[in-house]
């Protein structure tokens, strides 16, 4: 009986170490992951030189030294750019599965996402919202001109890494790239009428959010 347990517990072994060299034998080699900042700071660069591009193709704002005397204004561009990079930086560490045991992360650009919509809130309940004629406006395509290839970019690359919240990411790329676009098209275009704003320039990062949602777990498929 003990020598038939023994050969039912060496086969056992036998058969665990056979797998174990199979798979040894499958195993190519993984590069590590660079640190997030160090894998988002290449496309921070790259978006913000993309857009000073695209901002001098499209032209400044003729009331661009006015309105940068604007307090609101200026709170407004400092907003979206703090907005811009937090949520990139929180990209960056989702693309690791455990976000580095540091989920709070999330909540710096969600916060700020919200003193945004505080803000815009305000201004149409000061202001009034006046809905502008719904038609393809030349400042929505200058929108998608400024937000697409960065948001793209941002996607391509935080891809690498292997996330576990697929919903949480698209949500970052899509306000990493809309906010430091919504900046840069606010120094391009002359309207501050708040329905235009809505509408040709916040528009169209909720219908690619909306898009990239929906893509979540098939972009970010392991």
């Amino acid at each position: 009986m003990n020598n038939m347990t023994k050969k039912k517990t060496d086969k056992k072994e036998q058969g665990i170490d056979n797998l174990i060299d199979s798979l040894s034998d499958d195993l190519t080699p993984v590069n590590k992951l660079a640190h997030p900042a160090l894998r988002v700071l290449p496309w921070v660069l790259i978006a913000l030189v993309y857009m000073a591009g695209v901002l001098h193709f499209l032209g400044i704002r003729m009331d661009i030294s006015e309105k940068l005397g604007e307090t609101l204004f200026l709170y407004e561009m400092l907003l979206t750019l703090g907005i811009g990079l937090t949520s990139a930086y929180a990209a960056g560490w989702l693309s690791v599965p455990d976000m580095g045991e540091r989920p709070w992360l999330l909540a710096i650009p969600t916060a700020l996402f919200a003193a945004f919509a505080t803000l815009i809130g305000c201004t149409i309940i000061c202001n009034g919202l006046d809905t502008p004629k719904i038609d393809w406006h030349h400042c929505f395509s200058d929108t998608l001109l400024m937000g697409f290839i960065p948001m793209v970019l941002l996607l391509i690359l935080v891809r690498k890494g292997a996330t576990t919240k697929p919903y949480w990411m698209s949500f970052m790329c899509v306000l990493s790239s809309g906010s430091l676009a919504w900046a840069a098209i606010r120094m391009s275009c002359m309207s501050d009428r708040i329905g235009h704003n809505m509408i040709f320039h916040f528009l169209p990062f909720i219908v690619l959010a909306l898009v990239f949602s929906a893509l979540a777990r098939k972009i970010y498929r392991w």
